[in-house]
């Protein structure tokens, strides 16, 4: 048994709103269902013939060597990419007639994601809802902290599903073990008031390349105290203003970031083309070819070209749009930093260097989307899109992540010399 449950207070007020949602979830997913709700929906279906057809069709066995009880079975999609049991007013018929018991795992708690630290429970969201966008966006920068939360505020199980588990001793990994530390050295890193946006980026990205040098995936020895001075430096207020100064000097002439940005995209179009955010960003590319005066944007050769519209573009918004996109990108970031555990990279700057293609694509995006007349709750709207389309289609993706992680492992971009032209673009 759990001692203690920790939520992200945004993810307390969390309620699906099923119907009134702008894109349904229970769409072009590869949903599984666990063992005990599988046999619950087949004991179900048994005495209707109607509703046992269905499931015979559309709830298959996973067939898979490697397959588990969490993952015995799925749910095939329709021909359009929707779950079967999704009705016209766009509500699971599951649930409509037989509660939230019947549910797989998977379906009763998402976008819920738990993580579990010895016997301590941690619950952050998913951002592949529009929904929890909305609150992660919405909520103080201050109740972005867990915080203690009664457990009866969940769908009632007897097991609570855990996405990901660590359980630490004194044996550990040196890599587990001051996983946490090091954690919530990048929540307060991102989280600082004192220094703006792109400062605080570079904190990040050269804090977690100085700490690569002792502290990675499988490293034998650590000195703690090495390790806490790393940390201690980064707040140390004379280094801030050195960076603060440095950022606020530097000016990127180079390319590389919207180069990377395209390559990215390019593949991903290629992938998925009529994925909702491909279609986004080839309206994007689309209206940035005309602004270069170019029929479409097959006819751009040069991905570079893209960077002179972008830098046009982005100076003609205020300081104000300026702080209010980078507070919501800081949002994002905290969001990743509690859902995502990064020792799932060979070293805290890999997952740092990746996070960074992977925002700088976002602010890519919402720039290009949004209008200098917009007021706040239009950009706000355009912001929640965007972030939610690109964790349905790249966050969530782990093959895109791990193609996407191999090309720039290729080309030698996962080095540090490439952080700040990713951060200040």
């Amino acid at each position: 048994m759990m001692s203690e449950l920790l939520s992200l207070p945004y993810m307390q007020q969390f309620k699906c709103i099923a119907d009134k949602c702008e894109d349904t979830c229970c769409q072009h997913w590869h949903v599984r269902i666990d063992k005990v709700h599988y046999k619950r929906m087949q004991e179900w279906v048994d005495d209707n013939p109607i509703q046992k057809q269905l499931f015979s069709e559309s709830v298959l066995l996973n067939k898979s060597n490697i397959a588990s009880d969490k993952s015995y079975a799925y749910i095939q999609m329709d021909k359009n990419g929707y779950c079967p049991y999704l009705n016209p007013e766009q509500q699971c018929t599951l649930h409509i007639k037989k509660g939230i018991e019947i549910l797989s795992d998977i379906c009763a708690f998402y976008p819920r994601i738990i993580t579990e630290k010895n016997s301590l429970m941690e619950m952050g969201g998913a951002l592949s809802c529009p929904e929890v966008v909305r609150l992660c966006l919405s909520a103080d920068m201050d109740n972005h902290v867990l915080l203690s939360l009664d457990n009866s505020v969940l769908p009632d199980r007897e097991n609570i599903p855990v996405h990901r588990s660590l359980f630490m001793d004194d044996n550990s990994p040196l890599y587990e073990k001051y996983f946490s530390k090091v954690q919530q050295t990048f929540i307060d890193i991102i989280k600082s008031g004192d220094c703006d946006y792109f400062t605080r980026l570079y904190i990040l990205a050269s804090y977690s390349h100085s700490i690569s040098t002792i502290y990675f995936e499988n490293c034998v020895t650590l000195d703690p105290d090495a390790l806490e001075n790393y940390r201690v430096h980064v707040f140390d207020s004379n280094y801030k203003q050195s960076v603060i100064h440095f950022m606020s000097q530097y000016e990127n002439e180079q390319p590389l970031a919207c180069i990377i940005i395209y390559s990215v995209l390019q593949l991903k179009q290629q992938q998925a083309p009529d994925e909702k955010l491909s279609v986004m960003v080839e309206n994007v590319f689309e209206d940035y070819a005309k602004q270069l005066g170019f029929s479409s944007s097959t006819d751009v050769d040069n991905a570079a070209d893209y960077s002179v519209v972008f830098q046009k573009r982005y100076q003609m918004f205020s300081n104000q749009v300026h702080h209010q996109v980078e507070n919501y990108l800081t949002k994002y970031l905290l969001n990743c930093f509690y859902r995502e555990w990064f020792i799932t990279m060979p070293s805290a700057f890999i997952y740092i260097q990746m996070l960074l293609v992977r925002v700088a694509i976002i602010r890519f995006i919402i720039y290009s989307r949004v209008l200098p007349e917009m007021n706040t709750e239009e950009i706000k709207k355009i912001s929640v899109e965007v972030i939610y389309q690109f964790a349905r289609a790249v966050d969530h993706n782990l093959p895109f992540l791990q193609v996407v992680y191999e090309a720039l492992n290729e080309q030698q971009m996962l080095h540090f010399d490439y952080s700040t032209p990713l951060i200040k673009f």
